[in-house]
């Protein structure tokens, strides 16, 4: 019996040590795989943020560069050789499956994939004949194409600043597509000239357009609603259905507009325009301030520098309801009342007697796209400015007869006026398949002195122009939101269209 009992014993003791080795080899496989497949989710979360660093990376280079080179670059930067082990990485520079760019003609939007893998040995799972593992990862980004009309003031107060202005207008080119966005360039400063108009097809010719900046400064005045409407018009000429997803009007000034394109004198086939001085003086390092500010034209407004037409007006300020006295002016509130005195137009006879009376609305004549507008009117109830209708806050006042008297004040407002207009008609354009959206710069002194009828600073409106939210109470809540950058001096310049190319791939994504 005993011996038996010692048989049972040993028989049981062997198959105890059997199911100790298959439980310790199955505790191994299992704390194997969890270590394994700890340092599998390492590699995988990492491999991640690799593809997807890569993805943005490429999407932002799009616009110029090497998206792919780019995109290689992050992705090794992020996922360096041999991280945690690894053996085997996917070579950016070799496999045709890394970096993918599609892009959807209709819906304008461009697609970049990354694809990655990497290969990680095991360590206890060998014990199972699982000798390594591989992780896969996939990083996508989008992109929307963009059709850009871009606007630049040539007008004669940016002097010497010129050529710093025009080398960051050329950098700001190229960093654009030239194989997928359109972009179209229009100059203006007495009149306005499309240097460049908005391609039909997807793309632009880069180098023409870089040839299109003036290397010299044109000169002139500021009709800066002539360009605006010029740049609104580019934008509309590209036809529905093949629209880019971002359709955007950039507008570079170093001033405030004081001109109004019309039919002045009431004849003629040609839009014409008469501006005004900015007033009052403000000591500004230009010289581009008057107490005793001037009307001048009749120049047109489809040539840059606005080619004169006979007679060639120029009333000075004594003769042009002015105040009495430069020591009258009024830093804060409203300038002399005998500014709004509107039979104080003596000044216009003789050959010039036909332009003693402004137009009723503006009136464009030089236009390329079906339906565009031809004429505004000079003073909104809509519109505001500080909260206050522009038909209140920026007057233009008639004669009693319906007329308005060509005075300096008059003239001003309804520059002012008709920026803003323009501007807003261009924002709730909805002829198109996307709506408009509006970047402003304005440059240097000029753009923050309090000038004009109320007086009122250039930025101020350009943030209305743009529907900055900087504008309010006169942000429009129903209409894209755009920026104003202030540019200090010329080397500012670049950096303001910078903000406005972070912005714009900002939206595209």
């Amino acid at each position: 019996m005993t011996s038996r009992i010692r048989a049972i014993a040993k028989r049981q003791e062997g198959v105890a040590l059997i199911y100790i080795a298959v439980t310790l080899t199955a505790l191994l496989l299992f704390s194997g795989l969890a270590v394994d497949g700890g340092r599998g989710y390492v590699v995988k979360a990492q491999l991640s943020k690799a593809v997807d660093g890569a993805a943005l990376a490429a999407a932002r280079n799009l616009n110029s560069g090497n998206p792919a080179t780019e995109a290689a670059r992050i992705f090794r930067q992020n996922f360096p050789a041999g991280f945690m082990g690894t053996t085997s990485l996917t070579d950016p520079a070799s496999d045709p499956n890394f970096y993918r760019l599609t892009t959807d003609a209709a819906s304008g939007i461009n697609t970049v994939t990354i694809n990655a893998s990497a290969t990680l040995p095991t360590s206890f799972m060998m014990l199972g004949n699982i000798n390594s593992m591989t992780v896969n990862s996939m990083g996508e980004a989008t992109r929307r194409m963009v059709d850009l009309s871009l606007v630049v003031d040539v007008s004669g107060s940016i002097g010497a600043s010129w050529p710093t202005v025009a080398d960051a207008t050329q950098q700001f080119i190229r960093s654009f597509d030239p194989a997928h966005d359109r972009l179209s360039l229009t100059l203006f400063s007495t009149g306005a000239e499309v240097r460049y108009p908005m391609p039909a097809s997807r793309g632009f010719d880069q180098a023409a357009l870089l040839s299109a900046v003036p290397s010299t400064l044109p000169n002139g005045s500021t009709l800066m609603a002539e360009g605006l409407y010029r740049g609104w018009d580019q934008l509309r000429t590209v036809s529905p259905g093949t629209q880019s997803g971002l359709r955007i009007i950039v507008l570079f000034t170093d001033g405030a507009t004081n001109g109004v394109p019309g039919r002045w004198g009431g004849t003629g086939a040609v839009a014409t325009a008469m501006r005004t001085a900015d007033f009052p003086w403000r000591s500004d390092p230009g010289n581009q301030t008057w107490n005793w500010p001037a009307v001048s034209g009749i120049t047109t407004n489809n040539i840059l520098l606005g080619g004169t037409v006979s007679p060639n007006l120029s009333l000075n300020g004594a003769q042009n309801s002015t105040p009495s006295s430069p020591a009258s002016w009024n830093a804060t509130g409203l300038v002399p009342s005998n500014m709004q005195d509107v039979t104080r137009t003596a000044g216009w006879t003789g050959a010039s007697a036909p332009y003693r009376y402004m137009p009723s609305t503006s009136w464009h004549t030089t236009y390329s796209s079906p339906g565009m507008p031809t004429s505004f009117p000079l003073v909104s109830n809509s519109l505001t400015v500080n909260g206050t209708a522009q038909s209140t806050r920026r007057s233009v006042i008639t004669d009693g007869t319906g007329n308005y008297p060509t005075t300096l004040w008059n003239l001003n407002n309804a520059a002012r006026n008709l920026l803003e207009i323009i501007a807003d008609a261009a924002r709730s354009d909805a002829s198109g398949d996307y709506p408009i959206r509006i970047y402003t710069i304005g440059m240097g002194n000029l753009i923050n002195l309090q000038l004009g009828t109320i007086p009122e600073t250039p930025a101020s409106m350009l943030q209305r122009v743009a529907n900055d939210p900087a504008s309010a109470p006169d942000y429009n809540t129903a209409q894209l939101r755009g920026a104003y950058f202030y540019a200090p001096t010329a080397a500012d310049v670049s950096a303001a269209y910078q903000g406005i190319q972070n912005q714009i791939l900002r939206l595209s994504k």
